[in-house]
């Protein structure tokens, strides 16, 4: 019973951080990205804070130890700000290439996540990581090149524009990747070692990236000047990103980890590794983004990577 309830939750995490990541995409096309971020944290730090006294125990980490205390303040606040530059780069890379690209370059977070392990913690360097992980990279090739330009496209303006746009999004993705793989890393190491309260953990890391997010904000008019009276119409938007955020960081996160305490992480890591299969399909079909079969080999390779280093 306990494992069928892992399965849900992963498959859960799995649907809504692609569902999601359309949101993101189709509400990026009508609102700037930094407001949209900054509203979308605020909406995550209400919701994993309701989530926290309703499933969680956050007075509990007041009664923890100082040095215990301070590793997951620290922590949180590495994971918290590492998720937040993260997605940041995430929204811009957004605007810059079709999400049928981005999400799954994000997925390279995986090779991240073991050199950080290796470094910090001193896990045990395996072959399976070289192996996996050039299998990872190699399908950045497929999701990086260019689409052949029509007849009358070649060497115009736009193609130009399209091109710097492409290796823009690409670079972007990858430090995506870079970031969120530091954050995963960082909330393990709280759940593993200091407590394994997913929910508050979650909470805390997501208000330092708020606190972090506003702190920026308050010498950056463009943060909150989409939230004028004039720009009323647009609220929807950002309404719409600030649910898609708060299902996807702020519990679909929560419920892959919880996922991991069930089942463990490679057989939760193994579902949640098709997770860009499910979300190509979905913006082929729901945002009608260009079907690329090269994008196919891609995510093959992908979750190829993702299973040679899990399993191997």
């Amino acid at each position: 019973m306990a494992e069928l309830v892992g399965y849900i939750l992963t498959l859960d995490a799995l649907f809504t951080w692609g569902i999601a990541s359309l949101v993101y995409k189709f509400g990026l096309g009508k609102v700037e990205s930094k407001p949209s971020i900054l509203f979308r944290l605020i909406c995550v730090s209400c919701w994993t804070f309701l989530l926290s006294l309703l499933f969680g125990s956050l007075s509990s980490i007041f009664s923890l130890n100082t040095i215990n205390l301070l590793g997951f303040l620290i922590a949180c606040l590495i994971s918290g700000f590492s998720v937040t530059i993260g997605d940041f780069l995430y929204f811009t890379s957004l605007e810059k290439i079709d999400v049928s690209r981005v999400y799954p370059l994000t997925q390279l977070s995986l090779i991240f996540v073991y050199p950080f392990a290796i470094i910090l913690f001193g896990d045990e360097l395996k072959i399976s990581l070289f192996l996996g992980g050039l299998l990872i990279l190699s399908s950045v090739f497929f999701l990086s090149s260019k689409d052949k330009p029509n007849s009358n496209e070649v060497n115009s303006e736009k193609e130009k524009k399209e091109a710097k746009n492409l290796f823009l999004g690409v670079v972007l993705a990858i430090g995506v990747a870079f970031f969120w793989g530091l954050a995963i890393v960082a909330f393990n190491y709280v759940t593993k070692n200091i407590t394994n309260d997913v929910f508050t953990t979650n909470f805390v890391r997501v208000f330092f990236g708020t606190i972090l997010f506003l702190i920026i904000g308050i010498f950056r008019k463009d943060f909150y000047s989409s939230f004028s009276k004039d720009n009323r119409k647009k609220i929807r938007y950002f309404i719409y990103i600030g649910i898609a955020g708060a299902l996807s960081l702020g519990l679909a996160d929560t419920l892959f980890y919880k996922a991991v305490e069930i089942n463990g992480l490679v057989l939760t890591s193994t579902f949640t590794a098709t997770t860009p299969m499910v979300q190509q399909s979905l913006s082929i079909l729901i945002l009608k983004e260009k079907f690329r079969k090269r994008f196919i080999i891609a995510v093959s390779l992908i979750i190829i990577g993702n299973y040679i280093i899990l399993f191997l």
